[in-house]
């Protein structure tokens, strides 16, 4: 048979796992200032582990259970703040004062109001329930929307946490209407999610800065170092969305950059394919396609076959962009072969060796040219 869990023990051990999780935050953070985060996360966590020690000695005294209340909420809304500071964005913002408020009315004013009484109480921790549980819906909803914008699996499954609460607030609220039996069940229930979610939504938090770390060398490995835009690999991953039939392919080349390295030396070469990078690029993006670079002087672009028809206004402004002179840059031109993916091509592929062979016919044309 099961017996009716000490509430105490599980406070303890929600109080030991959370000062576990804040030492694990602090010390993570030690020495290294680009991460903000984990001082935010560690005081939640540091502070959730003393709401719960508080309880008991505030036990009786509705001023200091209210402000505890408070400071429960607090605990969410510093976890949500600690998120901001990872995406570079304000920590603190105003309305993250009104859960705590409304912690703290929610306890005190029944019992201003009504005096002491059965209704009294029974408001009261209703007020108490419901006040906790919108600053963890906040929370969750905040961590998993932010997820699934940022395709975040560490921030999901943290949201889901934390969104986890709340079933065990909804069945403390239909205890405190339902019975009577004198269990304080807003200790007791979230203290039992708390052994399985505590650990998973600290976890989760733990998770994300690591996360976005592989993302970032991910990504790195299909840039290329020079011009930042895709590298062969890259291109190919990220191209493949749009090989659809329909879709432009284009094949850009530089004029004589042989040319330009041997008269005004690499560097200047390669401020020139930076540029064109920069140039063509932002050309290309603004119509929704891919840009990369296979490698030399030559780059590639793909556009939807939504914007074929601005195929040869993109390939023009690329020129006119190309044809302005920068400041410490030699002159330089771009070639550019342009075909279309057919509706029998396997890949691509197919399309950009038809662009190759209009580039080459550009190439012959004189250069500074656009062929289809």
């Amino acid at each position: 048979m099961f017996h009716t869990p000490d509430t105490e023990t599980l406070r303890l051990c929600s109080v030991l796992a959370s000062t576990a999780f804040g030492l694990v935050f602090a010390l993570v953070r030690f020495g290294r200032r680009i991460e903000p985060q984990f001082v935010h996360w560690s005081a939640s966590a540091f502070l959730y582990a003393a709401v719960l020690t508080g309880f008991e000695p505030a036990r009786g005294n509705p001023l200091l259970i209210g402000l505890l209340l408070g400071a429960l909420a607090a605990t969410n809304m510093l976890i949500i703040s600690g998120l901001r500071a990872f995406d570079g964005k304000p920590p603190l913002r105003g309305w993250m004062l009104a859960p705590v408020l409304a912690c703290i009315g929610l306890h005190i004013l029944p019992g201003w109001i009504g005096g002491r009484g059965p209704m009294t109480s029974l408001l009261t921790h209703a007020g108490d329930t419901i006040g906790v549980a919108i600053s963890a819906a906040i929370t969750g909803a905040t961590l998993w929307s932010s997820g699934r914008r940022e395709k975040s699996s560490a921030r999901c499954i943290a949201g889901l946490a934390m969104l986890g609460y709340l079933p065990g607030y909804a069945v403390t609220l239909a205890a405190y209407v339902w019975t009577d039996s004198g269990i304080n069940y807003l200790a007791l229930i979230p203290m039992l999610s708390d052994q399985l979610l505590l650990g998973v939504l600290n976890l989760g938090l733990l998770a994300i800065p690591a996360e976005r770390a592989q993302r970032r060398l991910r990504d790195a490995a299909l840039r290329d170092p020079l011009t930042g835009v895709w590298n062969r690999a890259g291109f190919d991953l990220h191209g493949r969305r749009l090989a659809a039939p329909g879709a432009a392919v284009l094949a850009i080349d530089l004029d004589h950059f042989k040319q330009i390295n041997d008269r005004h030396g690499h560097l200047a070469g390669d401020n020139v394919l930076i540029e064109l990078a920069r140039l063509a690029g932002a050309e290309v993006a603004f119509l929704g396609g891919e840009f990369g670079r296979l490698g030399g002087d030559e780059f590639v672009a793909i556009l939807p076959a939504s914007r074929t028809s601005d195929t040869q206004a993109c390939a023009n402004q690329i020129h006119a962009a190309c044809r302005k002179y920068t400041e410490g840059m030699p002159e330089w031109t771009t070639s550019i072969g342009v075909s279309q993916i057919g509706a029998h091509d396997a890949s691509y592929h197919d399309a950009l060796q038809r662009a190759d062979v209009a580039l080459y016919r550009a190439k012959l044309a004189g250069r500074n040219t656009l062929t289809v």
